[in-house]
């Protein structure tokens, strides 16, 4: 049995606390070397290019797929689809359409990664204003005690958008800058979640340790490469990924401080806080397979979806 599941159900079946629990599981498992990850693949016609990248757990029972569209403005077009098998007996098991399941698990990672790293965070810097920051934010509030956050992002209009949101749906208040370089020096911790073609924190606004939890870096430079050299280390949850040509991890000096968020789990340094770190969430796509695995075994026992079945004549050459 197949079950095909879209954005209103994941909706439905998602409880914030329990999907930060499994991205905080995904790290751990990364970090036990559970996790195989599939080269990213990204397919350019002229105007369109199909992205694709996949991930299997065997420890989890479970092997997917990513793919999506994106225009030649980088922005992502259409339906997003991620397709869950078993592991190793290759069944198809769900088909998510819609763009909530990206969305979900990159506020999840990223509170995930959160607790991994600064676990009695309280105060919290946020750079950008738009989906992905209020999936943060929400996963974020959900999993952790804050007493201050703030916000910052160019248009007025958004960040007041975002604070009123705050309020209405999770009842937090965000308090808002009109400068990027106030907000670097009030907030020890910063999510940089941001559509910005260029640099928006340089290396001058930094002054003294701060934890940055960055979703954009592999497309988007927002943080000055220059703070990537002053930290010691930095982390990433897909070292080939933030490593490729055209990311601010393409020299061979910074390549070489890059080691995988799960070593840093693992031996305990990603909690060094006595200098400048780096987190680098890209996308790896072991986390729509985990999420959608969770996610699949919650939409059966309250029978959300579309179920389908393919015939076993259907399945090999004997159809034909």
């Amino acid at each position: 049995m197949v079950r095909l599941l879209h954005d209103v159900d994941i909706h439905a079946l998602a409880h914030l606390p329990d999907v930060v629990a499994q991205m905080e599981g995904g790290y751990r498992a990364d970090a036990r070397g559970e996790v195989v990850l599939f080269p990213r693949n990204r397919y350019d016609s002229e105007r369109v290019s199909l992205a694709w990248l996949g991930a299997a757990i065997p420890t989890e029972g479970v092997l997917g797929f990513r793919s999506y569209l994106s225009g030649s403005d980088g922005g992502d077009r259409g339906h997003q689809l991620v397709v869950l098998y078993g592991y190793p007996d290759m069944v198809l098991r769900a088909i998510f359409v819609g763009r909530m399941l990206g969305n979900l698990r990159t506020g999840a990672t990223l509170a995930a990664a959160l607790r991994l790293i600064e676990p009695n965070v309280r105060e919290v810097g946020f750079v950008g204003t738009g989906t992905q920051a209020k999936s943060a934010l929400a996963c974020i509030v959900a999993t952790s005690h804050l007493s201050r956050i703030i916000a910052w992002s160019p248009n007025p209009e958004h960040r007041e958008q975002f604070q009123n949101w705050s309020d209405r749906a999770l009842h937090v208040e965000v308090e808002l800058r009109s400068n990027v370089a106030d907000l670097v020096r009030e907030s020890p911790t910063i999510v940089l979640a941001t559509a910005a073609e260029r640099t928006v924190i340089s290396a001058e606004m930094v002054s003294e340790p701060r934890l940055f939890l960055s979703i954009s870096a592999y497309r988007r430079p927002e943080l000055d490469a220059s703070i990537l050299d002053a930290a010691p280390r930095v982390w990433t949850d897909s070292v080939v990924q933030a490593s490729g040509p055209g990311t601010l991890f393409d020299s061979e000096v910074r390549r070489q401080k890059l080691a995988p968020l799960g070593q840093g789990i693992a031996d305990e340094s990603a909690r060094d806080s006595s200098s400048h770190r780096i987190v680098v969430n890209t996308g790896a796509a072991w986390e729509e397979v985990l999420l959608g695995k969770y996610l699949l075994k919650r939409a059966e026992s309250n029978n959300v979806g579309v179920v389908f079945e393919i015939p076993e004549s259907a399945r090999g050459l004997d159809a034909f």
